[in-house]
């Protein structure tokens, strides 16, 4: 591996709906790698369409290997401050969990469709050896 890479991901909530991102052809969490230097959440908040967001606690973590660099996803639930300013789009809990069952990339999908579903407890750690296979999870997470 030539190197560690740090990306965050949040779940953002308006009631019972959950803010998407449209990433074609998928919808995703607001999110993204953290540049050095840049604030943890600084990417999510933009992205999510706000001034800044408040970390309310650590979901997931996931590690994985992607094109000879180890991620390290940080899954957050957050809080907007400041006015929203339409980015991304809020749809119903059953609707989100749809959308994000579909996204091809699992670092993603299976820790917020396990968090949003109550199947993972929060701070869940998420291993990947190999993207082709499936992940090892601690504590483990009840199947669908």
């Amino acid at each position: 591996m030539t190197g560690h890479q740090l990306a965050v991901g949040a779940v953002l909530r308006r009631g019972k709906d959950v803010l998407l991102i449209s990433d074609p052809p998928d919808w995703a969490l607001p999110g993204g790698a953290v540049e050095a230097g840049e604030p943890l959440l600084a990417r999510v908040a933009q992205e999510a369409g706000y001034a800044s967001v408040l970390a309310e606690r650590l979901l997931w973590v996931a590690r994985y290997p992607a094109g000879g660099v180890e991620y390290e996803m940080l899954g957050f639930e957050v809080t907007g401050v400041g006015p929203h300013d339409d980015s991304g789009a809020w749809v119903p809990l059953a609707e989100a969990v749809d959308r994000l069952s579909r996204m091809w990339f699992a670092p993603i999908r299976e820790p917020a469709v396990a968090y949003l579903t109550g199947r993972a407890r929060v701070a869940t750690l998420w291993t990947w050896t190999d993207l082709n296979e499936p992940a090892v999870t601690h504590p483990r997470v009840s199947s669908a």
